[in-house]
């Protein structure tokens, strides 16, 4: 789990669609058919969105800097 589900808003659109995101993480979010499906695909972008701040060194959110750490 990269964002503990406390920390994790999700909420059901107007369609009908469960979006989740995190203020960890501003910029990803995750949509699915149901609360659950939300969450895991939004804790799943969220490794792909970590990863690709830490290849393109773009800073990483403070929540997470312990857990990414460069390697020389």
């Amino acid at each position: 789990m990269i964002v503990p589900t406390s920390k994790i808003q999700s909420r059901q659109d107007e369609d009908g669609v469960w979006i989740a995101k995190s203020e960890f993480l501003p910029g990803c979010h995750a949509h699915g058919k149901d609360r659950g499906e939300a969450i895991l695909r939004f804790q799943e972008a969220a490794k792909v969105h970590l990863e690709a701040l830490l290849e393109s060194g773009r800073p990483i959110p403070p929540a997470f800097r312990k857990q990414f750490v460069l390697a020389a």
